[in-house]
């Protein structure tokens, strides 16, 4: 799978010119502030839905405007595929997704172009809230199974709904049933979820032994619940676990004023020697065991759908040694499309063939840097 073109209209500082890529190695190469990762940005955003930066839509539009809209030419196994995402701000705000110029829902669309990217903010995807492993996780699940977009979906609205009626001290009656609804729906998001981790924690722990050095402790990955919830039992178990959770502690709930208990408050459990990495690892292996995510994440869905993912590394110099760039490309392999992103005009990690180097001035890709195309 490649992304061979891709238009960005009023979308952070970016020109509304049209770029192309190279199947191989692309080097994007700027000062600071002339565009690199916007463009990296850029191209996240249009296959993943969301940037890597923000979960805020309203800080990718150019200033002066209130919306954006990305558009590329994606070659897959199938052949090409014309992918448009517009944003428009408003209330709510409006989002189209568009394949081959037809509007399409959320969940076909994501299915067309999941690439990945490895940057400085995935330190949070092992040290920040649960609720960024949960995306995480979420992503990888809905790839794996697209139907668990729908089953997220329903759970989220009978949550939504089952607070509602908490916060309104809804009696015994209008509770059960609701604590039927949610139990179902919670029980159907574990399912799923933990089979993604399942087939996550084989791979990641493959990554990581690449990837890490000698003195690196092994880390284990896994799914994080309630304590009293067998997640490994069958569906109806873990539906009859909750229910008689929700049905025994209504009192405190109606307290709270909202659901104490369900798939929204789970996790990713990473650990090394048996405590948590966020509090025993370095800042050094914690990147580390954030590329083996993201790494294990992609093998997963390559094995699935039996082509190669376009990955992006951001600031590669700044953030990766000479030795943990040579273990990534290792990883990665020669095989794939690659976006990497520099502030320096020459990068001394950066020896592979097919490279191809685009230089950023002013949100603009230019063929040669800027002081040379003055000349």
């Amino acid at each position: 799978m490649e992304l061979e073109t891709l238009t960005a209209s009023n979308f952070r500082n970016l020109a509304s010119d049209q770029v192309t890529f190279d199947p191989g190695v692309n080097l994007i190469l700027g000062a600071n502030g002339q565009g690199k990762t916007n463009l990296l940005e850029a191209i996240h955003t249009l296959g993943a839905g969301r940037s890597f930066r923000t979960a805020h839509h309203r800080r990718l539009v150019a200033a002066g405007n209130d919306s954006f809209h990305l558009e590329g030419r994606v070659q897959t196994r199938a052949g090409h595929v014309l992918l448009g995402l517009t944003w428009r701000a408003g209330t709510p705000p409006v989002r189209e997704y568009r394949v081959n110029g037809v509007r399409v829902g959320v969940g076909e669309y994501l299915q067309v172009l999941p690439v990945v990217v490895l940057s400085a903010a995935d330190r949070e995807l092992v040290t920040g809230q649960p609720a960024v492993r949960r995306a995480f996780l979420d992503r990888l699940t809905f790839l794996l199974e697209p139907a668990s977009l729908d089953d997220f979906r329903r759970y989220l609205r009978i949550l939504r709904q089952r607070n509602a009626a908490l916060a309104t001290g809804a009696g015994a009656d209008e509770l059960a049933a609701w604590n039927e609804e949610i139990s179902r729906a919670a029980a159907r998001v574990v399912a799923r979820r933990r089979r993604a981790v399942e087939r996550l924690a084989d791979r990641f722990t493959e990554v990581w032994n690449l990837l890490r050095a000698r003195d690196f402790p092994e880390v284990t990955l896994r799914y994080l619940a309630e304590s009293w919830l067998d997640v490994d039992g069958e569906e109806h178990d873990v539906a009859e676990e909750y229910r008689k959770r929700y049905n025994s502690w209504g009192d405190r709930e109606r307290e709270a004023g909202h659901t104490l208990w369900g798939p929204h408050r789970h996790d990713l459990l990473l650990q090394a020697s048996g405590r948590a990495v966020r509090d025993y690892l370095s800042a050094g292996q914690v990147k580390t065991v954030a590329a083996a995510l993201r790494f294990g994440f992609v093998a997963e869905i390559e094995e699935k759908r039996g082509e190669r993912l376009p990955m992006g590394i951001d600031d590669v110099d700044a953030e990766l040694d000479a030795e943990m760039f040579g273990r990534l490309i290792a990883v990665a392999g020669h095989d794939r499309q690659l976006f990497l992103t520099s502030a320096h005009e020459e990068v001394p990690l950066v020896d592979l063939p097919r490279v191809r180097h685009l230089w950023m001035g002013a949100g603009r890709v230019l063929e040669a840097p800027p002081h040379r195309e003055n000349e």
